[in-house]
């Protein structure tokens, strides 16, 4: 729990979350008039704990449809190398089937856990023992939700990806029945960090409509509708709600040039898949740099491929296995974005690394617009745009994306069958 205090730390360089931001600056109270002072310091290493928290869904069974929701904990001051071991994260919470909770729902579930939250924002006194004879004061706080997209909404309370940022005041643009965030001509409008305050100003009015329609109609004006998380009196729905990498930039954007773009839109035949195929089984990579499976040319191409092969896809394999196949405009695309991950799957990064991937990242949007039309940008390419502010907080991507997470949903899942055939053999 201490070994971050003793850290040295660089201005301008991230090796991990308490490099950021956020660690660096969480006050220890919410009283504006109080002497701000700060949360995490060396002489509270091991009684102030930051935790990370995230929501999500998995399918517990092969043979039927059944979505069972978790809520986790992972305690931030422990070092990175045991932080995300599954031994010391935390379930705070198991949400039934068969379907997966609806919006403002959740707030059922997140009552009790916000009640103990604040219990532990104020402080709990631990029992005496033989470390601490006189017991210990522990105080804790959430400073970070890792979430995929539909789960980070509902868990915070924002309106849905399709309609508008939730970082940002970049609305989408609505051509028909369909939605993009395309058109960067006025980024400087709206690229800009939502006001905290006026959210909650928002949430608190949406409790207090009578009907659904009230409540719909107010959700469409101001994009935010009440989240429990919001009794914490020091989160911050906008700068705590991370964009996270993995569904953001793997399975998002990677999944969405290469199979949406390139093969749907005709760039890349079934042969060219084969002849990818034939190449990626050339490349010989180190054990633990985790091959993609072969199933480039399968089905309708790339199928079944997890976050983890598309990252290493992307940061290993595109370049040498497509870059021949593209024409200029996509080869431009293409460097672009395995350029800004690469930066970006740094385990140390700086200001000027960011500052790179961040234009990479906004050139790959641009030249999208361009070639394609304005139609083909996505959530996930806006919401890109963020991930830099998100690693000035947080640090590099290691600290803060949803890999550990997505395998405690694995494990979880296989035991959730065990349990419940010891339950039925009783």
């Amino acid at each position: 729990m201490e070994k971050w205090a003793n850290r040295d730390g660089e201005a301008g360089l991230y090796t991990d979350i308490y490099d950021g931001e956020i660690w660096k600056t969480f006050p220890s109270s919410t009283d504006n008039s109080a002497e701000q002072r700060q949360f995490f310091t060396p002489n509270t290493a091991d009684s102030h704990l930051g935790i990370m928290i995230n929501l999500d869904w998995f399918q517990p069974f092969d043979s039927a449809s059944y979505s069972t929701g978790a809520i986790y904990g992972v305690i931030c001051n422990l070092p990175r190398e045991v932080r995300f071991k599954k031994e010391n994260m935390l379930i705070l919470a198991l949400l039934p089937g068969p379907n997966e909770v609806k919006l403002h729902k959740i707030n059922h579930y997140l009552a009790p856990i916000v009640d103990e939250l604040l219990e532990f924002w104020s402080g709990v006194d631990l029992p005496p023992s033989e470390d601490h004879p006189e017991g210990k004061k522990i105080r804790l706080a959430v400073i970070c939700c890792a979430n995929d997209v539909p789960a980070a909404r509902k868990l915070c309370g924002h309106i849905s990806a399709l309609a508008a940022c939730y970082r940002c005041y970049k609305r989408a643009n609505v051509v028909g029945r369909k939605s993009n965030f395309g058109g960067f001509e006025d980024i400087s409008e709206w690229f800009q960090d939502r006001d905290p305050e006026e959210h909650r100003t928002n949430a608190e009015a949406w409790r207090y409509c009578k009907t659904r329609d009230e409540r719909d109609t107010h959700v469409s004006a101001t994009l935010v509708r009440w989240s429990e998380m919001l009794r914490l009196p020091y989160f911050n729905p906008i700068r705590h709600l991370v964009v996270d990498p993995m569904h953001c930039l793997f399975l998002g954007i990677a999944k969405w040039i290469v199979k949406r773009l390139w093969i749907d839109g005709g760039k890349l035949s079934k042969s060219d898949l084969k002849l990818m195929e034939n190449r990626a089984k050339q490349i010989k990579l180190p054990a633990d740099m985790g091959r993609i499976p072969y199933k480039i040319s399968t089905g309708d191409g790339f199928s079944g491929f997890t976050a983890d092969q598309w990252k290493s896809f992307i940061l290993i394999y595109a370049i040498p296995l497509m870059w021949d196949l593209l024409v200029t405009s996509d080869r431009n695309i293409l460097a672009n974005f395995v350029k800004s991950c690469s930066l970006l799957t740094c385990r140390i990064i700086n200001n000027d690394m960011l500052n790179q991937a961040h234009d990479r990242l906004l050139q790959v949007a641009l030249l999208i617009e361009e070639n394609y039309g304005q139609e083909f940008i996505t959530p996930n390419i806006h919401l890109s745009l963020h991930i830099t502010d998100c690693c000035e907080d947080y640090g590099p991507l290691y600290s803060f994306w949803c890999y550990s997470f997505e395998r405690m949903n694995g494990l979880l899942g296989n035991n959730l069958i065990i349990l419940i055939l010891c339950l039925c053999e009783k």
